[in-house]
């Protein structure tokens, strides 16, 4: 016996219209099926409004299984479902549409703000007479004095082995150092034991006046601490005076120089 053929062609099928039109026309056999005029149990309205967006509640079973045996919580509750989809679009259009006039907005305000290439145009060439040009002077070669006093002189002082001392205001004993006059680029070995870091460097006079500041970094280079200041002695008279340096948070140490 030749076994019924299971399989299905197109034309068997139903077309997309032709199922919607079944759709419909069970909805509306269900519609009609459960009437209930006096709508004994209904949920109302606002019940049937939560289930048409989707929203949970404690009894939405008991109000789905009622639904179904009732044709005008069917209407309803369709009805409902209807509108809520028909808000929806509205408010997608209304998205589109707000997003779609910030972008142009945006756009528009780029453009009128936007800085455009300007060429300026070149100035017109006058021509002039040349002016005469003076004659340099003759240089008058400065003397000796003017010389010493605009280089740099370099000078080392080695603190090493007079000690470090520590405290508001401690002198170190000891022969006077000797400083050139003019501008020095002063290199000292500081005291053993010192640190590295920032330090204050000035020269004091007899009476403690301070005549002249600078400041300076100390580092290690071959196991010495290092520290380089610059000075312009060029106004002071030869004669006594103290060298002192200080690194932050400690009292001043001092030594005796002689100005030449």
């Amino acid at each position: 016996m030749d076994e019924p053929n299971l399989k299905q062609s197109k034309n068997d099928r139903l077309s997309r219209k032709e199922d919607q039109r079944l759709r419909e026309a069970l909805r509306e056999a269900y519609a009609r099926d459960f009437p209930n005029p006096e709508r004994h149990g209904c949920p109302g309205t606002p019940t049937l409004q939560k289930l048409a967006r989707r929203k949970m509640f404690p009894n939405a079973q008991e109000v789905v299984s009622h639904i179904s045996h009732c044709s005008p919580c069917s209407k309803e509750l369709t009805e409902l479902i209807r509108q809520h989809k028909s808000r929806q679009w509205v408010y997608r259009i209304a998205a589109v549409v707000l997003i779609g006039m910030g972008i142009a907005a945006w756009a528009s305000w780029r453009i009128m703000h936007s800085r455009g290439t300007h060429i300026q145009e070149p100035s017109p060439i006058v021509k002039t007479s040349p002016e005469p040009v003076p004659e340099a002077p003759v240089p008058v070669p400065p003397s000796a004095q003017e010389q010493k006093s605009t280089e740099v002189q370099a000078v080392l002082l080695d603190l090493r082995l007079r000690g470090v001392s520590r405290g508001p205001s401690a002198k170190a004993e000891g022969e006077d150092l000797d400083l050139p006059n003019g501008r020095i680029r002063l290199t000292i070995y500081l005291p053993i034991g010192s640190e590295e870091g920032e330090y204050e460097v000035r020269i004091t006079g007899r009476r403690k006046e301070v005549l002249a500041t600078a400041k300076g970094v100390a580092s290690m280079k071959n196991h010495i601490d290092v520290l380089s200041v610059e000075f312009n002695t060029s106004g002071f008279p030869p004669g006594k005076y103290n060298l002192a340096f200080r690194q932050a948070g400690w009292g001043w140490s001092e030594y005796p120089v002689k100005l030449k």
